[in-house]
C-alpha cells in the first residue's frame, strides 16, 4: 500500500513539474518570485516581530508565546525532517535555492502563521463580512506562497502538500495544547 501511495504521489509530482511550464508567463513568474520572497525566513521572522508587537500591543500575550513557540517547533520539525529524508529539488528550478526539498519550509511555516493569526484574530471582528475577508486573507496568503514554490518549480506539489499539512498539524497541536493546558493555569 505505502509503496503504490509513493509512486502515485512521484507520478503526480512528474505530472505537475512537466505541467507547470505550459502555464507560465512574465508576469506568473515575476508574481510567484514576490509571493515567494514573502514567504521567505527573513520575511517571516519580521512579520513574526511586526505580529509579536501587535499580540503585545493587544494585550494578547498568551497567543504571543503560541505563536513565538509554535513558529519556532514549526521551523525546527522542518529543519529536522528536511536532513532526514534529504528528498533533493526539482532540477528545473527558476530561482537558485539551497537544502532540500520535503516538506516545502515555506508552506509548513505560512500555514502556521497564518493560521495562528486567524486563530488570534478571529473574534475581533463583529462584521461576517469582515471576518470573511480578514480569514479568506490569511488563508490565500499561505495558498499562494505554497503555490508560488511549486509555480518556481524549487518544490514538488508533494513536498507543498505535506508542508500545508504538517503546518495544519502543528497549529491544532499548538491550539490544543495552549487553550487545554496553558490558557487554563494562566489565564491572559
Amino acid at each position: 500500500m505505502n509503496s503504490y501511495i509513493l509512486q502515485l504521489a512521484n507520478k503526480i509530482d512528474l505530472n505537475v513539474i512537466h505541467f507547470i511550464p505550459t502555464i507560465r508567463n512574465d508576469f506568473g513568474i515575476n508574481s510567484a518570485i514576490f509571493i515567494s520572497n514573502v514567504g521567505s525566513p527573513q520575511s517571516f521572522i519580521l512579520l513574526t516581530i511586526v505580529f509579536a508587537l501587535f499580540f503585545w500591543l493587544h494585550k494578547k500575550p498568551y497567543h504571543l508565546v503560541q505563536f513565538v513557540l509554535t513558529l519556532g517547533i514549526g521551523s525546527l520539525v522542518v529543519y529536522l525532517m528536511k536532513i532526514f529524508i534529504a528528498r533533493p529539488r526539482p532540477i528545473e528550478a527558476l530561482i537558485s535555492v539551497s537544502g532540500y526539498a520535503f516538506p516545502s519550509g515555506h508552506a509548513t511555516i505560512s500555514t502556521i502563521f497564518c493560521f495562528l493569526v486567524i486563530f488570534a484574530y478571529k473574534e475581533h471582528f463583529e462584521n461576517r463580512f469582515f471576518k470573511f475577508v480578514f480569514v479568506s486573507f490569511f488563508a490565500l496568503t499561505a495558498l499562494a506562497i505554497s503555490f508560488s514554490r511549486v509555480y518556481l518549480s524549487v518544490h514538488y506539489l508533494s513536498d507543498v502538500v505535506i508542508g500545508i499539512l504538517l503546518g495544519l498539524l502543528i497549529s491544532a497541536i499548538s491550539v490544543f495544547v495552549f487553550e487545554n493546558f496553558f490558557k487554563k493555569e494562566n489565564p491572559i
